[in-house]
């Protein structure tokens, strides 16, 4: 009764107060609110991160608030805790937001004019779970999904390969009273086996504990982790179940080399009715034509470059962290007539025109080839062609080449940077504000911070071309990197953020449209897919500034429909990586690319190509067992290729300015020579085929 009294006092004295302002104030301040904002799930915090968070006050007047000192005033049970000032903008929307403690249980404003005591304008509750809890897992040792046969596993799930442990994360906070015997269970839906961990819970103060898992005793390759807080009789106070993917073998990946599988994703695919609007979804096993394969290709240094059915057979990196790295394809930029949304190769979800194949694999050179038609929504085709070839060597580098067969009058856009996240993953969750790096041949430095809002945003300084190095995550130590010599401008679209509620709620644009899900048209807002497929987060694009083709002509010949007519074939190509070397590390690269050394050679004759800059090779046709190379280079050479046309079958010896190079210092296939070294000045090599190296 004495509380129910004193509520009804304070309540009284809460009417007082607006009666006194009215009073006091030469203008009322009618209109003002003060209202405790929704978290918006695309803002951070997130998961663990969220449990206490402080709580969003937003304040908000109708009209041009009234002169005078305004304050807001946060109380814990009738006792002030803190007071923050407030000043309202001079101009519409006349809102202000402040954040409170998450002790807070009532927020007050007050306003103060002409040194009047201070009255009351507005105030709010602010009320809580008793509990806020969550939980999060991973494995104890990071390992690529992809070599466990995975790609883009949801965020919130748990993958443990082949007699992995796992790591429980728990965080809670009980607002309402202290459970000092609470205790955090944990165990596999297939195992009876339980582990437990006290997490004493004292009121107000948030709490954390993490556990160690270790392999579940299933034979099945899915399981459930079951989680709970229980008190001290043994009562739920909260739980949670996270999925979790046991893949039973890791993939036979070579060290270097490409190879066939079929990626393993466990959710279905979500499918909209492009007439009705409604959502299903298919079975992902079902997804393709069951003759269709997905291609990896691995590196020595990590690097995993993924052909998946699920992204149309676009390629990217598949980052140790759960997240990919894109340069694009070849998209229609002028208006078709007739066509739905975009036309270009992600809208083949069927793959009812891409292809991949392996053209090469071998110990010094992987080859892979990907052909596509760009399509719009209905998957309707114009005849245009595509090829993009992939060649890479075992230091992790490697070329883009795109080939284009097209109607004289389209235009297309050729490159955009693109991150690609997991279902249920966030943007500001997953992407660090340091997306992008430029670093231009004359030696300055870009470095784009996301969200860029408008071209005072954009930075400033250096020229075309550049090397760009793109960040894939937070936690990604390598980046992707691309360079193309022929650049002649920096990206001319770098993505704005996008706003939901008046709020920040990507760094760039995002789109769930791509990949996996079907069905979508190319969106501009926040998509609730992204709790069930994977999402696409782009970043810059070049559009329409297209670098120099390393070739073009016109010609007439038959299109994809079987039309013979006028088309113009162009060739264009990339040096593409992944890599965490640094800036000066870089720049050397993108300089050898682009300058081949000067070459003396003795027993052979430089053939036509020369410097193949679409395979980053040097061609030679060889004419006796044994050749002299003397490279003279203007800017270091790194790691040079050659390709040794009619070369003797058998092994290959190696000497570099006379001193014999082990066996792991370069790769031989019979045709195609890597050597592992960077070459500053002149020097000698001196080759003997059909000899074996002597260490």
């Amino acid at each position: 009764m004495m509380k129910m009294a004193r509520l009804v006092v304070w309540a009284a004295l809460a009417t007082l107060a607006v009666v006194s302002t009215a009073r006091a104030l030469d203008q009322p301040p009618v209109g003002i609110t003060v209202q405790v904002e929704e978290a918006h799930s695309w803002r951070p915090p997130f998961r663990l991160d969220r449990v206490g968070r402080s709580v969003t006050i937003r304040i908000a007047s109708k009209d041009v608030p009234p002169p005078g000192r305004f304050r807001l005033l946060e109380y814990r049970e009738g006792q002030e805790k803190a007071r923050h000032e407030v000043a309202f903008p001079t101009q519409p929307p006349f809102e202000v937001r402040r954040e409170v403690g998450s002790e807070a249980s009532e927020v007050v404003l007050l306003i103060e004019k002409d040194g009047a005591a201070a009255v009351e304008v507005a105030r709010t509750a602010i009320t809580r779970l008793a509990l806020e809890a969550d939980a999060t897992a991973r494995p104890e040792t990071v390992v690529n999904p992809v070599d466990f046969g995975t790609i883009l596993v949801p965020a919130d799930w748990l993958l443990l390969g082949p007699g992995q442990a796992g790591v429980l994360e728990v965080a809670a906070l009980a607002h309402n009273r202290d459970v000092p015997d609470a205790q955090v269970r944990a165990r596999f839906a297939s195992d009876p086996k339980t582990e437990i961990k006290a997490l004493p819970l004292a009121k107000g103060r948030r709490t954390a504990a993490s556990l160690r898992l270790p392999y579940p005793t299933t034979t099945a390759d899915r399981d459930v982790l079951q989680v709970a807080i229980v008190g001290k009789d043994g009562a739920t106070l909260w739980s949670k179940e996270i999925p979790v993917m046991l893949p039973r073998e890791a993939l036979a990946l070579p060290r270097f080399g490409a190879s066939y599988t079929k990626l393993r994703y466990d959710p279905p695919i979500s499918v909209r009715d492009p007439a009705t609007g409604s959502f299903s979804s298919l079975d992902y096993e079902k997804g393709w034509d069951p003759s269709l394969r997905d291609v990896v290709v691995s590196l020595p240094g990590g690097g995993r470059f993924v052909f998946w059915r699920g992204s149309s057979y676009i390629p990217f990196w598949a980052g140790r962290h759960n997240t990919g790295a894109c340069y694009e394809w070849a998209e229609v930029i002028t208006p078709r007539p007739g066509a739905v949304d975009c036309v270009e190769p992600l809208m083949d979800k069927d793959l009812r025109y891409g292809r991949v194949e392996i053209v090469e694999s071998s110990a010094s050179r992987v080859h892979v080839r990907w052909t596509y038609q760009s399509t719009d929504l209905h998957y309707k085709i114009w005849g245009d062609q595509a090829v993009e070839d992939y060649y890479f060597y075992p230091d992790g580098f490697g070329t883009r080449v795109v080939s284009l067969k097209t109607d004289p009058a389209i235009e297309y856009e050729l490159c955009e940077l693109i991150v690609l996240s997991p279902q249920g993953a966030y943007p500001f969750e997953v992407l660090p504000e340091n997306l992008v790096d430029a670093l231009s041949l004359d030696g300055a430095k870009r470095q784009y911070k996301f969200p860029i809002r408008g071209e005072a945003d954009a930075p400033k300084g250096g020229k075309p071309p550049a090397i760009y190095r793109l960040r894939l995550n937070r936690q990604e130590e390598q980046a992707a990197v691309v360079f193309n010599p022929g650049d002649r401008s920096f990206p001319s679209v770098v993505f704005g953020p996008f706003e939901d509620r008046g709020q920040l709620v990507t760094p760039c644009y995002w789109g769930s449209h791509w990949p996996l899900a079907r069905g979508n048209a190319t969106g501009s807002k926040i998509d609730d897919r992204i709790a069930l497929s994977p999402c696409h987060n782009s970043v810059m694009s070049w559009a329409a500034n297209r670098p120099e083709p390393i070739s073009e002509s016109r010609r007439v010949t038959i299109d994809s429909l079987g039309v013979s007519r006028p088309v113009s074939v162009r060739h264009w190509a990339w040096l593409i990586g992944m890599t965490d070397a640094g800036d000066d590390r870089l720049l050397q690269w993108a300089h050898s690319y682009d300058k081949p050394p000067s070459l003396t050679v003795e027993g052979a004759q430089v053939a036509f190509d020369g410097y193949a800059i679409e395979r980053r090779a040097m061609s030679l046709s060889v004419e006796k067992p044994s050749i002299a190379i003397t490279i003279k280079p203007e800017v270091a050479c790194v790691n040079p290729v050659f390709e040794l046309i009619g070369a003797p079958s058998g092994d290959l010896a190696v000497q570099r300015d006379g001193v014999a190079l082990a066996r792991e210092a370069y790769a031989w296939d019979g045709r195609t020579l890597w050597i592992d070294a960077t070459i500053a000045g002149p020097s000698r090599l001196d080759l003997v085929f059909g000899k074996s190296p002597s260490n």
